[in-house]
């Protein structure tokens, strides 16, 4: 465990200094550029408050993590933490949206922090983190190549993740759409795998690593990050996330793999299914709450829980399996195999 908690030590702290607890006029001028005129430093306190509020509260820090991982991995250097709010900060800004967009009431433990500081000053905190830390690229003591390829990976990354962000929401604003296994793997890769998928590409840039070692690496940590996702939607259903009711999937009118894998096995009861959704999200407390226990019932009858989980844990070990060839031996893929093996164990 030491071996992660001195890696996870330095994260925080490149965290907290590319976005202070306490703002000054130097941290701006580097964020935002030279001002002409003039910024109350309380005032940019202000607009971080729903950020730091959600990054205070934790999280697993499991993609900054990947990254420093797979810099020494690499061949990188110590600079490779400099980068990894590239990964983390975007993160927390879009479960802030995300909240936003689903109506969720807690993250992490506690309310949504749109709750707390209102939707508006907490959209701006959200999309702040996706375009804040690229100023850390400009930092950056790589050659004007290499920045390039890490401005290429990390556009290319947020357009993905609001690829899948929108597919995400149009399906679960139409209960009558089941999109098929294929969308819905291919929505994974674009909102969940994009991010670990970006932190194996920037690690691998940062050690100066070819273009083709950064997409076979990007594209493993992909991988892993559907991997990820199809497990954490099993617990929905299962057992529930940390923080949140179980089912609440179901509430928010997500089609999960298992939804759409039980609605190809019973084909019979999709019109049932979807009348389910409708009244988990619309209709009173009580009739929800039994919406999403019958729902949850039909995909456990169908065998189709437990089918997610196993294609999610074939996923994982086929990747893990690639990491051990890709790096054979070394430290860092040991690590890396660790952090894999954590989120299955809290999986299951």
């Amino acid at each position: 465990m030491n071996h992660y908690k001195d890696r996870l030590e330095k994260i925080e702290d490149v965290l907290y200094r590319t976005m202070p607890l306490k703002c000054s006029r130097e941290w701006i001028n580097r964020a935002a550029g030279q001002m002409s005129g003039g910024l109350d430093e309380t005032a940019a306190d202000r607009f971080n408050a729903p950020g730091l509020e959600l990054l205070g509260r934790g999280g697993k820090r499991w993609r900054p993590l990947v990254m420093v991982l797979m810099g020494e991995a690499a061949g990188g250097t110590e600079a490779v933490y400099e980068l990894t709010p590239l990964v983390e900060l975007p993160h927390n800004g879009s479960l802030i949206v995300d909240d936003i967009e689903d109506k969720s009431e807690e993250r992490r433990g506690g309310k949504s922090v749109h709750l707390i500081h209102g939707d508006d000053i907490s959209i701006n905190a959200g999309n702040l983190m996706y375009f804040l830390p690229s100023f850390l690229i400009d930092e950056s003591l790589l050659p004007p190549e290499g920045k390039f390829r890490l401005y290429s990976a990390y556009s290319r990354a947020m357009r993905r993740l609001h690829f899948g962000q929108g597919m995400d929401i149009q399906w679960h604003n139409d209960h009558d759409y089941i999109p098929t296994e294929g969308e819905y793997l291919q929505m994974t890769r674009f909102k969940t795998g994009c991010l670990s998928s970006l932190a194996a590409s920037l690690a691998v840039i940062e050690a100066g690593g070819s273009e083709d070692l950064e997409n076979r690496a990007g594209r493993i940590w992909e991988d892993i990050g559907v991997g990820f996702q199809i497990l954490d939607d099993v617990m929905n259903l299962k057992k529930g996330n940390p923080g949140k009711m179980r089912g609440d999937d179901i509430v928010e009118g997500k089609k999960s793999l298992p939804v759409i894998l039980h609605c190809a096995a019973r084909p019979e009861t999709v019109d049932r299914m979807k009348a389910l959704f409708g009244l988990a999200s619309g209709g009173e407390e009580t009739a929800a709450a039994g919406a999403v226990a019958e729902a949850i019932r039909l995909i456990e009858d169908s065998g189709s829980l437990e089918k997610a989980g196993e294609m999610g844990m074939a996923v994982l070990n086929n990747a893990k399996a690639e990491l051990q060839e890709l790096f054979p031996g070394h430290e860092a893929v040991e690590l890396m195999n660790g952090i894999i093996d954590g989120f299955i164990e809290k999986m299951i």
